[in-house]
């Protein structure tokens, strides 16, 4: 299935009780040129999972911009309601880094975060949210994304014998 834009306002549905935002964090400005950090959404549900992002992200001032891959969201919402006001959304196309956010504060600038797929084992996860994606464009997000798929399929299951 084609990923697409959606233009409409973004449903108001929510997760009851909303679960915790896994999200990983390197201090401001401590990873110039890199991803800032990782999240790691349960779903592709941009408008399920950006209000929680949003949220936690709180210390960043108040974030009125996102811009991120089309290829991992199938419906990206123009307008995503957070809290008392709207996020908007833009996408990246294909041939720019799909796995990462940026999101865009006017008071801070803008922090970058890898994308964890929501599909991702536990053990990759937890390696991607403690590795930093290196400023200097020795690895890109996707990169790394791929290594943590490698090192899972290669971990080996303990033999009962």
């Amino acid at each position: 299935m084609e990923p697409t834009a959606d233009h409409s306002a973004s449903s108001t549905k929510r997760r009851s009780p909303p679960l915790p935002v896994r999200l990983s964090l390197t201090p401001y400005e401590a990873v110039p040129g890199g991803c800032d950090g990782a999240w790691w959404p349960y779903s592709r549900d941009l408008g399920d999972e950006l209000p929680g992002l949003v949220e936690a992200m709180d210390g960043m001032g108040s974030i009125t911009r996102v811009i991120l891959g089309i290829e991992l969201w199938p419906d990206i919402p123009h307008q995503v309601p957070v809290g008392g006001h709207s996020v908007t959304a833009g996408w990246s196309v294909s041939g720019q880094e799909q796995n990462v956010i940026v999101l865009c504060s006017y008071l801070k600038g803008f922090r970058t975060l890898l994308v964890i797929p929501p599909a991702t084992v536990a053990d990759s996860a937890a390696w991607l949210m403690d590795t930093p994606v290196p400023n200097d464009g020795s690895r890109t997000a996707t990169q790394l994304l791929a290594i943590a798929t490698a090192r899972s399929e290669a971990v080996p299951v303990d033999d009962p014998l």
